[in-house]
């Protein structure tokens, strides 16, 4: 259940969203959920819902929760809300609120001395807010003081957030930030001490004092009133440089990470210490155990404790199916974005050389071979990272400290992880007692103390007791030793709890179990109904198939973009592919899988050239490893090779739009290698691979590529790969410096686009590599309007991919016609867009374009903090400025500019801070 405060009011149960027509539900819900499982007296909703009440009021509120109550009922959510004198109580958390999410979030930031917590705790509460708080709400006395105490604390959060990053070092990031809040709170002087502290820490003495004097103008002309004392010490300080304004040598450091929030309680073992201290005396810590046993838990709440400075970082290896990908899924985890041609082992060499970080490789298993060569090479070139990883089976790598996890003891704390599941449950109904504590020990010594298979028992408190649950599971493991299993003991103990539990779903319920083990990672209800359904399961009962299953914790349910999606956890989905080979229904589901995914690839180059684009990144990005294992399936199945490569070329969108050159090339290679033959499919993936290979920079591996490409079309007549072929081609050229070539070629590709019909985004970026290989050769007027008509068609179809590259043109056409003012909008417009996707290449041509602009208006420091920031981001996109002399030209000339203005040894530190910044920070500091 969700209950959205903080903009459109929204209340969403598992059968979709309640429809709250009137603005009195909707004021009823917001007054009720503002004070979640706490009673609200009937007339503080009687006065909630009018200024002057008029003598119906009671039946009215009667009859309007009569009619709420029902809607909630329908949604799925049953009582939510209740009676309880004198009034009513929505029975919910706190947590399924955002507004009371929100509050709890912000009060534990400002208890915390933690500036990282501080910080943490306050983007998330920030990141709850989609819009003006009870805007659809009954508009009142009540409703006006919410919506302005609520948006007061959300100021006062991010002036929070603020002091946090300033603490942490943040200061080039805050301030554009806080200069763009200023703008639109003048009045706030805590903003403006902010900026001041911002700027002044990013060696910008004299536009810290700018702003003192901007904000006493603002104070005394608005408001008749000079600044506050805090405001005119702050500028006494910033004149005299007083050191107290510098970052304290000693700043708590940045601990950065991506584990995920606990879910639900851990019950500590007698092994948690010793798994601690193992992890802080050796590098390489190793779990092993059975599937259930608990290590992925383990890991992550030992991880949980350790504050290495570089973060804390969970790899989830259960949905990895290619080998080759194991670097690839670590980058991802880290957030190691890096389009050069470099293998990803290298690329995560370098970037953690000099980390000091703790990994958590979490189902080595079936890739443990791949795991052991890359735990063994990162931890020969970086002295100071550490990793925990989990496994069946050790890594077997030198200095490896490996550690059985076992079972839980029995009665404790066996005893405790079942009553805390059970309570959970049913929330409120279970505790031990004298009445069940044998017959709760004796459970979970029946269950060998494995946790999963204890939670799995636990859900069932539901229907039965304690002593019930046993006599049944009982019955239940005679039947299955009987027939002679030659598992271990604690595989056998699970098994049987696996099968209890999947004979206690119904039969549709089993068939979604076990067919959903296709899966890779998570998906979503349409998926389900595409690949799991059939005569047997039909669409129409999918939902309540995957509600039961969620119900009784089989699937994990989880939000992606405001859609559910649901994933086994790995040891279920072990099972569920156990029972799919017993059906034999695998091969047919995995093609089912495959074909599907294949639609999805498709849907997502159709909606590329659409308003749908944006969203298409994160859609494509959360089914990756479905993608994956489709890819995958694909060529590895006998005939299905063909397939793998019409979806690795399809795929053209997500490796060049959202930078994953590496791993594009990698498919492309696979699929190309089995299919030899002439055909379409393999003409596309060969312009594919080529486009992918120039903008990695490796213009070299290109003209084989292409040759191949057009000799193959010239064969089949494929007159869509030819042109394509040709403005890959043409732009490898301007790469290259061959702009007569890249010209010649870009204008005929540009030319034979229009006259096919063709119009997608690489027909724009067809153009648009023409404007700049024009303009380069001086000719403006030309440049401009090749790109000013990309944008128009852009705009009219709600591309911004290639819209962006064309506003850098267009930047750049403006900065050769001396209109500054524009430039600047224009490069910036583009680098917004360019950081929604990721495209670091993007990035840097603007960041470079920025710092030009920078240097010519005056700001030399700012423009060699950019051209730091730029080298930083080049180093994960290839070649800077692709090798090209005609690239380079504006940056040599910015470069001068500075060490004129600066002298070398400022320029120089200034360029080392921009290059010690990350890409968020570097395009922060550009919009400044």
């Amino acid at each position: 259940m969700i209950i959205r405060l903080l903009g459109p009011l929204e209340l969403t149960g598992p059968n979709g969203a309640v429809q709250l027509s009137s603005a009195g539900q909707r004021t009823l819900v917001a007054r009720l959920a503002l004070n979640p499982g706490e009673t609200v007296p009937r007339s503080a909703l009687v006065d909630a819902l009018w200024d002057e009440v008029p003598a119906t009021a009671t039946k009215t509120l009667h009859s309007l929760l009569a009619r709420l109550r029902g809607q909630i009922r329908d949604a799925g959510l049953g009582e939510l809300i209740t009676t309880r004198e004198p009034g009513y109580v929505l029975n919910a958390s706190a947590d399924t609120v955002d507004a009371a999410r929100f509050e709890v979030l912000v009060a534990a930031a400002r208890k915390s001395d933690d500036p990282v917590d501080s910080a943490r705790m306050l983007r998330e509460a920030l990141a709850l807010w989609s819009g003006d708080p009870l805007a659809d709400c009954r508009p009142g006395e009540w409703t006006r003081h919410e919506s302005a105490r609520l948006t007061e604390l959300r100021m006062d959060a991010t002036e929070d957030l603020m002091d946090a990053s300033l603490a942490l070092g943040e200061h080039a990031a805050v301030a554009p930030l806080v200069n763009s809040l200023v703008e639109q709170h003048p009045f706030r002087e805590r903003l403006w001490e902010q900026l001041m502290i911002a700027l002044y820490r990013s060696g910008r003495q004299a536009e810290a004092l700018a702003a003192f004097h901007r904000a006493r103008g603002v104070l005394v002309d608005e408001l008749g009133i000079e600044p506050g004392t805090r405001l005119r010490d702050l500028e006494q300080a910033v004149l005299t440089a007083d050191p107290r304004l510098d970052l304290p040598e000693r700043a708590p450091v940045v601990v950065r990470g991506n584990l995920p929030a606990d879910r639900s309680s851990f019950v500590n073992r007698p092994e948690t210490d010793h798994v601690a201290q193992l992890i802080r005396e050796h590098r390489l810590v190793t779990l092993i155990g059975v599937g259930g046993v608990g290590k992925t838990r383990l890991a992550v709440h030992v991880a949980r404790g350790e504050q290495p400075p570089d973060g804390v970082w969970l790899v989830e290896l259960a949905a990895l199916r290619d080998r080759a990908l194991v670097p690839h899924t670590v980058a991802e985890a880290l957030g190691v974005v890096d389009q050069t041609g470099r293998g990803q082992l290298t690329v995560l060499q370098e970037f953690l050389a000099d980390r000091d970080a703790l990994l958590v490789l979490d189902n080595c298993e079936h890739v443990v071979d791949h795991c052991a060569v890359l735990v063994d090479t990162l931890l020969r070139v970086a002295p100071r990272l550490r990793v925990i990883a989990t496994s069946r089976r050790a890594l077997r790598v030198y200095g490896e400290q490996v550690m059985a996890v076992a079972p839980l003891s029995v009665p404790y704390p066996a005893a405790t992880l079942f009553a805390q599941r059970a309570d959970a449950a049913v929330p409120g109904s279970f505790v031990i007692t004298g009445a069940n504590e044998q017959a709760v020990a004796d459970l979970c010594r029946r269950l060998d103390g494995i946790p999963l298979a204890i939670e799995m028992a636990a859900l069932r408190v539901r229907a039965l007791t304690p002593a019930q649950l046993l006599e049944r599971l009982d019955d239940r493991f005679k039947v299955l030793t009987d027939g002679g299993r030659t598992a271990l003991p604690q595989h056998q103990t699970l098994l049987a709890t696996m099968d209890w539990s999947f004979d206690l779903c119904s039969p549709r319920e089993q068939l979604l179990w076990a067919r959903a083990s296709v899966f890779a990672g998570s998906f979503d209800l349409s998926a389900a109904e595409a690949v799991c359904s059939d005569d047997s399961l039909t669409a129409d009962f999918m939902f309540d198939a995957v509600d039961g299953l969620v119900d009784k914790s089989v699937l994990q349910r989880e939000e992606h973009a405001g859609v559910a999606r649901y994933r086994l956890l790995e040891t279920m989905r072990q099972y569920g592919q156990t029972r799919l080979r017993a059906s034999d229904e695998e091969s047919r589901l995995r093609l089912r899988h495959r074909d599907w995914y294949a639609g999805v690839a498709q849907q997502g180059e159709r909606a590329w050239f659409t308003p749908r684009q944006a969203a298409t990144v994160g859609w494509i990005t959360a089914e990756r490893g479905n993608l994956r294992a489709a890819l995958e399936y694909s060529m590895t199945a006998p005939g299905e090779a063909d397939t793998g490569l019409r979806l690795a070329a399809t795929l053209w969108f997500y490796w060049v739009g959202c930078g994953r050159f590496a791993e594009g090339r990698h498919w492309l290679n696979w699929a190309l290698s089995l299919e030899t033959e002439p055909s379409r499919a393999r003409c596309k993936a060969l312009w594919v691979n080529g486009y992918v290979a120039t903008l990695q920079g490796n213009t070299s591996a290109v003209p084989a590529l292409l040759e191949a490409c057009r000799t193959e079309a010239a064969l089949l007549d494929d007159a869509d790969a030819d042109v394509y072929a040709t403005y890959v081609q043409g732009a490898a050229a301007v790469f290259n410096d061959d702009l007569p070539l890249g010209a010649s070629l870009l204008a005929e590709a540009d030319r034979l686009h229009a006259e096919m019909g063709h119009l997608d985004s690489n027909v724009i970026m067809a153009r648009v590599a023409l404007a700049i290989t024009v303009a380069f050769a001086g000719e403006l007027d030309r440049a401009a309007a090749l790109c000013s008509e990309a944008r128009a068609v852009c705009e009219e179809n709600g591309e911004l991919w290639a819209r962006a590259y064309a506003l850098y043109v267009l930047a750049f056409v403006a900065m050769g016609r001396g209109d500054v003012a524009e430039a600047r909008e224009l490069a910036t417009s583009s680098l917004l867009i360019k950081e929604k996707f990721d495209d670091l290449l993007g990035i840097a041509v603007s960041v470079e374009l920025l710092a030009l602009i920078s240097v010519v208006s005056g700001g030399p420091l700012h423009a060699a903090l950019l051209l730091g920031g730029a080298d930083r981001v080049w180093q994960s996109v290839g070649l800077p400025l692709f090798g090209s002399a005609n690239f380079a030209a504006s940056h040599d000339q910015c470069v001068a500019l500075c060490v004129q203005a600066l002298g070398e040894e400022e320029y120089a530190a200034t360029f080392a801070r921009g290059a010690a910044m990350t890409v968020t920070a570097v395009v922060a500091a550009a919009q400044s």
